[in-house]
């Protein structure tokens, strides 16, 4: 049996990660990082990486995310070109507008409410940018006519930041920042803010349009079967014909040869909430990374690839199952890992 399994948000940024793992319990990982074989890249938006591990080319710096995460949302794409258009919630911070990483709260009626009010608008004033669709309260996507010749960025990459130097850019940027523009004044003034705003909520203030795309014709299974309950990961195995199923509940559950994506952490690493991040990585633990090294010792796992992503970068650590007896092999703290 053989295991690749993935963690978005396991790389705490380095400058503050020794404070946030002090006194945090986590010896089956140290083993496994102390005793795997590392191989160390640059970072990559979590998207990005799963794009990249099944094989989905960058067409002009642009993955058709939008197209994939629809299929992985149980849609349709088809043969056009999407873009997802998630509801964000923009925040001064520092006296620059910055985006959350959680994103509003939005359930699906009010959902319903704004992507009516959007798509009424947008059929008023310029037809191009085609419709929008909400199947999901967080996640809505852009049908459009043609491909946009822009390149964004996922929310994921700038969470936090300072919004500026992460709008689209390329040829049409200017049309694109306008949309962006025109649809933060029309949920500003939406009824449904509103009442969001008066009940002290986080607002749909602005839509963030990235992934522009259409389905790419082939790509390439990594793995016998997917775990995943992430949609991107979902609609990229669905493409390449891959069985995939939710995240079991724990290691022994997984299926032989599988590439399981543990995202539970990515959120927490985003929004930089340490106590959520610590109790994440303690579950992780105890679920995840301690069966592992067990099942490598009892040699009920041949091989593990642990692949760590982060702000700072990527590590890979692969074990066999004579590494874990590698004794004079040092356990290494998270802290240590260097990305």
């Amino acid at each position: 049996m053989l295991l690749h399994v993935a963690v978005p948000g396991l790389l705490w940024p380095q400058d503050s990660i020794a404070q946030i793992t002090r006194d945090l319990a986590l010896p089956a990982l140290h083993a496994l990082l102390g005793r795997g074989r590392h191989a160390r890249r640059s970072a990559l938006p979590f998207e990005y990486w799963l794009c990249d591990v099944f094989g989905v080319k960058n067409e002009n710096e642009e993955f058709p995310i939008g197209a994939l995460r629809l299929l992985g949302d149980g849609g349709a794409p088809g043969n056009d070109v999407w873009l997802c258009a998630d509801p964000s919630h923009l925040r001064f911070a520092r006296d620059t507008l910055a985006l959350d990483a959680a994103g509003p709260d939005l359930n699906a009626g009010e959902a319903a409410q704004l992507a009516a009010a959007l798509n009424a608008h947008l059929s008023d004033v310029d037809d191009d940018f085609g419709e929008l669709f909400a199947p999901h309260p967080r996640r809505w996507y852009l049908r459009v006519k043609r491909q946009p010749r822009i390149v964004t960025q996922p929310p994921s990459a700038l969470a936090g930041r300072t919004l500026e130097p992460f709008l689209p850019r390329g040829e049409d940027a200017r049309d694109w920042r306008r949309f962006i523009n025109e649809t933060q004044v029309l949920l500003h003034n939406h009824p449904v803010n509103a009442a969001r705003e008066a009940a002290g909520r986080p607002t749909a203030n602005s839509l963030w349009p990235w992934g522009a795309g259409v389905l790419p014709s082939v790509i390439s299974a990594p793995a016998a079967h997917l775990h995943a309950d992430h949609p991107l990961a979902l609609g990229l195995a669905r493409r390449a014909g891959m069985p995939a199923s939710c995240v079991p509940a724990r290691a022994g559950d997984a299926a032989p040869r599988s590439l399981i994506v543990l995202d539970t952490l990515d959120l927490a690493a985003q929004s930089l909430d340490a106590t959520a991040w610590r109790a994440g990585a303690m579950e992780l633990e105890a679920r995840w990374f301690a069966p592992m090294l067990t099942a490598l010792k009892a040699g009920r796992l041949r091989g593990l690839r642990l692949t760590a992503l982060g702000d700072d970068g990527i590590v890979d650590i692969v074990l066999n199952r004579r590494d874990p007896w590698r004794f004079w092999r040092r356990p290494r703290a998270l802290a240590g890992l260097r990305a």
